[in-house]
């Protein structure tokens, strides 16, 4: 790492690689035709490899449904999307992998009817962009442009049914001037610039936090002409998408951190709207990270039918916020099936269950619904209007 000249190597090494021998010399980067790059985390989505069976697509659109359930609850407006990866809409300018495309399925394409099902209020991005008639993706960077990211954040405003500075009469000047994420992953320091939409957006907003940028894992902005307080939980698609939220909302809340704290930071600011934006080749995550919040209750039909099985429960206290209880374990898989939902009944209180892998399940409770140091817990499995109790035990909370 300290070789005369070591940036320049490095550049010149890649500049061989990629325009003689058309290979990337970095693993987390493709060299695609034409000058592409593309992200390697997106070979499995592309290749339609390790695709999402139909058990966790329900359980991601179940996790989802919760997410909705909680803050329509709270009377706040949801909306979740998924930004999809760059070969996925662009794949022309992959190389030989075109010859290795197993399947042309894509898990988070597959997961729209399921959240549709479910009536979860979805921005499918994916659609959006295919009917576009230009490129709305950076050609060295993982992301959309900033045509792009002003589409997304349009569609995102109108689900949310907000008035907003549409910029349908702005005129966005093409400036040289983008030095994308692969850009700078594979040719160092001396990658070449590409153009980029400016808008020539005026900052309205001021950040909570002195020195901070859209890189930061957690963003608060405040701006007295906006109105309305917003809650995103988002990645790195969202850096260009804040511009322009922040300019629309009074507050605007920011978060990259996995598992979500949904309630505590609804809790902390109140918000108007809650957004999830989730790239396609991470939208798995939910499976297991589903955001922190006590879980909605549900209604447990009276003519249930009681079995023994193999599930099993156990209580530990979350670790990623000491102040909830995790509740979590495996339903027997002879009383599942690709649409069971699981719910969990609690002191006589009756919670639905965030789905994980193909028969688990686990649910957070703050620790002051749960004052005793054990609980009356039953597990029923829900397939349509057929309910199983599955599990009726003394559940011991840790202290």
């Amino acid at each position: 790492e300290h070789i005369a000249m070591r940036n320049q190597l490095v550049y010149t090494d890649a500049m061989v690689q990629t325009k003689l021998f058309r290979e990337s010399n970095v693993s987390g980067v493709i060299s695609g035709t034409d000058g592409w790059l593309y992200y390697s985390s997106t070979l499995d989505d592309y290749q339609g490899r390790n695709v999402l069976p139909e058990r966790e697509l329900y359980n991601l659109a179940n996790n989802f449904s919760i997410v909705q359930d909680y803050a329509q609850s709270k009377g706040m407006d949801f909306v979740m999307t998924i930004a999809p990866n760059k070969n996925t809409l662009y794949p022309e300018n992959m190389p030989y992998y075109k010859s290795q495309v197993l399947n042309p399925d894509h898990s988070a394409q597959l997961l729209a009817p399921y959240l549709e099902d479910q009536n979860i209020s979805y921005l499918n991005l994916f659609q959006l962009f295919q009917n576009q008639d230009e490129v709305l993706y950076l050609l060295r960077d993982s992301h959309w442009n900033m045509k792009g990211a002003c589409m997304a954040y349009n569609s995102i405003m109108d689900m949310l049914e907000l008035p907003h500075e549409d910029y349908a009469d702005a005129n966005p000047q093409l400036v040289k001037n983008e030095n994308g994420d692969l850009n700078k992953m594979l040719y160092s320091f001396y990658g070449q610039l590409e153009e980029n939409y400016d808008y020539g957006l005026v900052q309205e907003y001021t950040y909570e936090k002195e020195n901070a940028t859209v890189e930061d894992g957690w963003i608060v902005t405040n701006n007295s002409g906006g109105s309305g307080t917003l809650l995103m939980f988002r990645d790195s698609f969202a850096n260009t998408l804040i511009p322009f939220f922040s300019n629309e909302f009074a507050t605007a809340c920011y978060s990259k951190g996995m598992p979500n704290a949904l309630e505590r930071f609804v809790e902390t600011y109140n918000p108007d709207s809650i957004v999830i934006q989730k790239v396609e080749r991470n939208i798995s995550e939910y499976l297991e990270d589903a955001p922190i919040l006590t879980a909605p209750t549900a209604t447990l039909s009276t003519r249930r039918t009681v079995v023994k099985s193999d599930t099993t429960v156990q209580a530990e206290v979350c670790m990623n916020d000491v102040n909830y209880y995790k509740i979590s374990g495996i339903v027997d898989s002879k009383r599942m099936r690709p649409n069971t939902e699981v719910l969990v009944t609690l002191n006589g209180t009756t919670y639905r269950a965030y789905l994980t892998g193909e028969n688990g399940f686990h649910l957070y409770l703050k620790k002051d619904i749960c004052t005793d140091a054990s609980a009356d817990l039953q597990i029923h499995a829900v397939t349509g209007s057929r309910y199983v109790q599955v599990l009726d035990t003394d559940l011991e909370l840790p202290q």
